[in-house]
């Protein structure tokens, strides 16, 4: 019996557990493939032993005190596996703790996204082809997601009344720490399959705060730039027509600047019948249809494909707009406004708060009771 593989179904089954976002078991074995391009088995055995939750290097070695691993080596093996993207470093995000800290990885948002400016094409072709096999239905979900959309701030006016959380330039100007500019993994992928960006060549669109800007930059990838250079980035991205889609909290510690042709999110949503359930969004586009030129540059801009033309005016579908805004400066007759919807999506507070609720809706309060007690008692989760 073949039991090369042992090891990897072992790491996948450790990941698919109790993390916000699972690793579905593959049945062509894409999940193992993916697995293989960013894990030796040396690797992955190290790798069973982390938690879900940021635990202290020394916590980890005693799980593997019966290998004979001293101390040494087994940093030197985490920060290895920091590096190729395969694990977290969590030493900026525990605010109390002194040292080293690390984590198990999700795949998304987590080790296809810390594949950025070093992508292969073969992972990046296993990694679409895992996607499209069934994985896009663990990681797209009506539930809470780890992203959601907000107006690009050239759509936004007084009367929006717009809130913190939803405008890129305060969630920018509030920010504390260090913040990176990252090559986007999604138009990195669809430049090494041959299929690049019909939108523009711009490719540094993602941008990191706090904790996560540390991390990455901690890896030797991304840039560390200013709020005014972060700024400008969002300015050329917004001109571009791309969709601002931070992290799902009121505090993000990522945006991406998303197109309909790259992102696998907006893809995937857009061939649903009602894209605009799978969104956090507080914005729909609405038209004066006595302003309106029908000259269609609206439709030609829009990724959901929201907009079309009827007796020779641009109306929206409420089923397919998410609120970004990118038509309402495309419009040259000022007939596109964005207008508040009468529900409001508060985000999460927090980055932990947010994937606490995902864990929560993944495996229900029963789950929860399970794992509360090995995260206070520090146990493997």
């Amino acid at each position: 019996m073949d039991t090369s593989n042992d090891i990897y179904r072992k790491l996948q089954k450790h990941i698919d557990n109790n993390m916000p976002v699972g690793l579905p078991e593959s049945k062509s074995g894409l999940d193992i493939k993916l697995l293989k391009h960013i894990f030796t088995p040396e690797d992955a055995e190290i790798a069973l032993e982390l938690s879900a939750l940021p635990e202290p290097l020394e916590r980890i070695h005693k799980r593997l005190k019966r290998k004979g691993i001293p101390i040494e080596e087994l940093e030197q093996t985490l920060d290895k596996l920091v590096k190729k993207g395969a694990i977290l470093d969590c030493k900026h995000f525990v605010k109390k703790g002194k040292g080293k800290y690390y984590s198990k990885a999700m795949m998304v948002v987590g080790m296809f996204e810390l594949q950025a400016e070093k992508l292969t094409k073969e992972y990046a072709k296993d990694f679409m082809d895992y996607l499209k096999e069934g994985f896009y239905r663990e990681v797209f979900s009506k539930k809470t997601s780890q992203m959601r959309t907000i107006p690009i701030n050239l759509s936004v006016t007084p009367e929006n009344n717009i809130d913190t959380y939803d405008n890129i330039k305060e969630i920018v100007k509030n920010s504390t720490g260090q913040i990176a500019a990252l090559h986007c993994v999604c138009r990195e992928s669809k430049d090494l399959l041959e299929d690049p960006c019909k939108q523009s060549d711009i490719r540094e669109t993602c941008l990191l705060f706090e904790g996560s800007a540390s991390m990455i930059l901690d890896m030797g990838r991304a840039r560390c730039i200013s709020k005014e250079e972060a700024l400008g980035i969002l300015e050329k991205a917004e001109t571009a027509g791309f969709i601002l889609q931070p992290s799902n909290s009121q505090k993000p510690q990522f945006v991406c600047c998303c197109c309909g042709c790259c992102c696998e999110a907006l893809g995937s949503f857009k061939m649903f019948p009602r894209p605009v359930e799978y969104f956090h969004s507080n914005y729909q586009s609405e038209i004066d249809s006595d302003m309106c030129s029908g000259c269609e540059e609206c439709i030609e801009i829009c990724s959901m494909e929201a907009l079309a033309l009827v007796d020779d005016f641009s109306t929206v579908d409420p089923d397919r707009c998410i609120g970004c805004g990118v038509c309402v400066p495309k419009c040259p007759s000022d007939a596109i406004t964005l207008k508040n919807k009468v529900n409001k999506f508060i985000p999460p507070k927090d980055h932990d708060s947010m994937y606490q609720k995902i864990l929560l809706e993944r495996i229900g309060m029963l789950g929860m009771l399970k794992v509360i007690p090995k995260a206070i008692l520090g146990k493997k989760i």
